[in-house]
Protein backbone atom coordinates (compact mmCIF):
# COMPACT_ATOMS: atom_id res chain seq x y z
CA UNK A 1 0.00 0.00 0.00
CA UNK A 2 1.02 3.06 -1.08
CA UNK A 3 -0.53 5.23 1.82
CA UNK A 4 -1.70 3.76 4.73
CA UNK A 5 -3.94 4.84 7.81
CA UNK A 6 -1.57 7.27 9.03
CA UNK A 7 -2.14 9.70 6.10
CA UNK A 8 -6.19 9.99 6.59
CA UNK A 9 -7.46 13.18 7.58
CA UNK A 10 -10.39 12.39 9.60
CA UNK A 11 -13.08 15.43 9.25
CA UNK A 12 -15.62 15.78 11.91
CA UNK A 13 -17.85 18.48 10.28
CA UNK A 14 -18.99 19.10 7.18
CA UNK A 15 -20.40 22.50 6.18
CA UNK A 16 -21.70 23.98 2.62
CA UNK A 17 -22.84 27.10 1.23
CA UNK A 18 -22.82 29.53 -1.65
CA UNK A 19 -21.48 32.93 -3.02
CA UNK A 20 -24.78 34.82 -4.08
CA UNK A 21 -23.55 37.52 -7.00
CA UNK A 22 -25.75 40.64 -8.49
CA UNK A 23 -25.29 41.51 -11.85
CA UNK A 24 -22.91 43.99 -10.87
CA UNK A 25 -20.74 41.52 -9.31
CA UNK A 26 -21.78 42.65 -5.67
CA UNK A 27 -21.75 39.66 -2.76
CA UNK A 28 -24.50 39.00 -0.64
CA UNK A 29 -23.03 38.43 3.23
CA UNK A 30 -25.51 37.77 6.13
CA UNK A 31 -24.33 39.48 9.42
CA UNK A 32 -24.25 36.92 12.49
CA UNK A 33 -26.58 37.83 15.43
CA UNK A 34 -24.63 35.00 17.55
CA UNK A 35 -26.58 32.93 19.68
CA UNK A 36 -25.94 32.94 23.13
CA UNK A 37 -23.55 29.75 22.81
CA UNK A 38 -21.63 31.25 20.20
CA UNK A 39 -21.07 34.93 20.97
CA UNK A 40 -18.01 35.85 19.52
CA UNK A 41 -20.17 35.62 15.84
CA UNK A 42 -22.55 38.52 16.79
CA UNK A 43 -21.50 41.36 13.91
CA UNK A 44 -19.39 39.63 11.65
CA UNK A 45 -20.52 38.87 7.94
CA UNK A 46 -20.48 35.75 6.26
CA UNK A 47 -21.42 33.81 2.93
CA UNK A 48 -24.97 32.14 3.47
CA UNK A 49 -23.74 28.37 4.97
CA UNK A 50 -24.47 26.23 7.33
CA UNK A 51 -23.70 22.48 9.01
CA UNK A 52 -24.98 19.49 6.28
CA UNK A 53 -27.22 17.65 8.55
CA UNK A 54 -27.26 13.64 8.84
CA UNK A 55 -28.14 12.21 5.49
CA UNK A 56 -28.06 15.46 4.05
CA UNK A 57 -26.07 15.92 0.52
CA UNK A 58 -24.01 19.13 0.31
CA UNK A 59 -25.90 20.86 -2.35
CA UNK A 60 -29.30 20.46 -0.49
CA UNK A 61 -27.56 21.86 2.44
CA UNK A 62 -26.26 25.20 -0.02
CA UNK A 63 -29.87 25.21 -1.25
CA UNK A 64 -31.55 25.71 2.42
CA UNK A 65 -28.84 27.54 3.98
CA UNK A 66 -29.34 29.99 0.82
CA UNK A 67 -33.00 30.13 1.54
CA UNK A 68 -33.17 30.42 5.33
CA UNK A 69 -30.37 32.96 5.63
CA UNK A 70 -31.53 34.91 2.74
CA UNK A 71 -35.16 34.49 2.22
CA UNK A 72 -33.73 33.76 -1.60
CA UNK A 73 -34.80 30.11 -3.52
CA UNK A 74 -31.61 30.32 -5.53
CA UNK A 75 -29.76 27.87 -8.64
CA UNK A 76 -26.62 26.57 -7.93
CA UNK A 77 -24.38 27.74 -11.09
CA UNK A 78 -21.40 25.86 -10.76
CA UNK A 79 -19.38 24.12 -7.82
CA UNK A 80 -16.54 26.57 -6.72
CA UNK A 81 -13.96 24.87 -4.51
CA UNK A 82 -13.89 22.49 -0.92
CA UNK A 83 -11.39 23.71 1.68
CA UNK A 84 -10.38 21.85 4.89
CA UNK A 85 -10.52 23.92 8.33
CA UNK A 86 -9.69 23.45 11.94
CA UNK A 87 -11.56 24.88 14.27
CA UNK A 88 -9.46 25.90 17.57
CA UNK A 89 -9.99 22.69 19.54
CA UNK A 90 -8.49 21.05 16.54
CA UNK A 91 -11.90 19.68 14.96
CA UNK A 92 -11.34 19.52 11.08
CA UNK A 93 -14.37 20.57 9.13
CA UNK A 94 -14.61 20.53 5.28
CA UNK A 95 -16.59 23.53 3.62
CA UNK A 96 -17.97 22.68 0.41
CA UNK A 97 -19.18 25.83 -1.72
CA UNK A 98 -21.11 26.56 -4.95
CA UNK A 99 -21.82 29.99 -7.55
CA UNK A 100 -25.44 30.67 -6.84
CA UNK A 101 -27.78 33.23 -8.58
CA UNK A 102 -31.29 34.35 -7.18
CA UNK A 103 -34.30 33.07 -9.32
CA UNK A 104 -35.69 36.04 -10.28
CA UNK A 105 -38.23 38.18 -8.21
CA UNK A 106 -37.02 37.98 -4.97
CA UNK A 107 -35.74 40.25 -2.43
CA UNK A 108 -33.08 39.07 0.47
CA UNK A 109 -35.21 38.92 3.23
CA UNK A 110 -33.71 36.44 6.07
CA UNK A 111 -36.33 33.97 7.48
CA UNK A 112 -34.08 32.58 9.95
CA UNK A 113 -34.53 36.25 12.06
CA UNK A 114 -33.14 34.27 15.41
CA UNK A 115 -29.87 33.85 13.86
CA UNK A 116 -29.31 36.24 10.55
CA UNK A 117 -29.55 39.99 11.81
CA UNK A 118 -29.70 41.15 7.86
CA UNK A 119 -28.66 40.30 4.25
CA UNK A 120 -27.44 42.86 1.92
CA UNK A 121 -24.83 43.36 -1.36
CA UNK A 122 -21.79 44.48 -0.57
CA UNK A 123 -19.19 45.94 -2.93
CA UNK A 124 -15.86 44.27 -3.57
CA UNK A 125 -14.43 47.25 -2.38
CA UNK A 126 -16.68 46.93 0.74
CA UNK A 127 -16.02 43.53 1.03
CA UNK A 128 -11.84 44.11 1.28
CA UNK A 129 -12.80 46.93 3.74
CA UNK A 130 -15.08 44.48 6.07
CA UNK A 131 -11.99 41.57 5.91
CA UNK A 132 -9.41 44.34 6.35
CA UNK A 133 -11.50 45.04 9.95
CA UNK A 134 -12.10 41.69 10.90
CA UNK A 135 -15.28 41.72 10.43
CA UNK A 136 -15.45 38.71 8.22
CA UNK A 137 -16.43 35.43 10.23
CA UNK A 138 -13.69 33.67 8.64
CA UNK A 139 -10.48 33.90 6.67
CA UNK A 140 -11.98 30.94 3.87
CA UNK A 141 -15.30 33.39 3.19
CA UNK A 142 -12.48 35.86 1.01
CA UNK A 143 -11.39 32.22 -0.56
CA UNK A 144 -14.83 31.41 -1.72
CA UNK A 145 -15.30 34.54 -2.62
CA UNK A 146 -12.92 34.64 -4.95
CA UNK A 147 -13.28 31.80 -6.26
CA UNK A 148 -16.97 33.07 -7.21
CA UNK A 149 -15.90 36.20 -8.41
CA UNK A 150 -13.24 34.65 -10.64
CA UNK A 151 -15.73 32.15 -11.99
CA UNK A 152 -18.76 34.51 -12.58
CA UNK A 153 -15.69 36.59 -14.84
CA UNK A 154 -15.02 33.65 -17.05
CA UNK A 155 -19.10 32.95 -17.51
CA UNK A 156 -19.38 36.62 -18.25
CA UNK A 157 -16.48 36.69 -20.62
CA UNK A 158 -17.73 33.01 -22.32
CA UNK A 159 -21.58 34.38 -22.90
CA UNK A 160 -20.32 37.80 -24.42
CA UNK A 161 -18.11 36.20 -26.94
CA UNK A 162 -20.68 33.63 -27.69
CA UNK A 163 -23.37 36.38 -28.51
CA UNK A 164 -20.55 38.19 -30.60
CA UNK A 165 -20.61 34.77 -32.60
CA UNK A 166 -23.88 34.89 -32.64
Amino acid sequence: MQYGEKMHVPVTLRASGVVILNEGGDILLVRELGAPDQPAKAGLWHIPSGSVEEGENPQDTALREACEETGLRVRLVKFLNAYLGRFPDGVHILRTVWLAEPLPGQTPRPTFAHEVAEARYVSREEFAALYEAGQIRMSQTKLFCEDALREWTRLRVGSEAAGANA
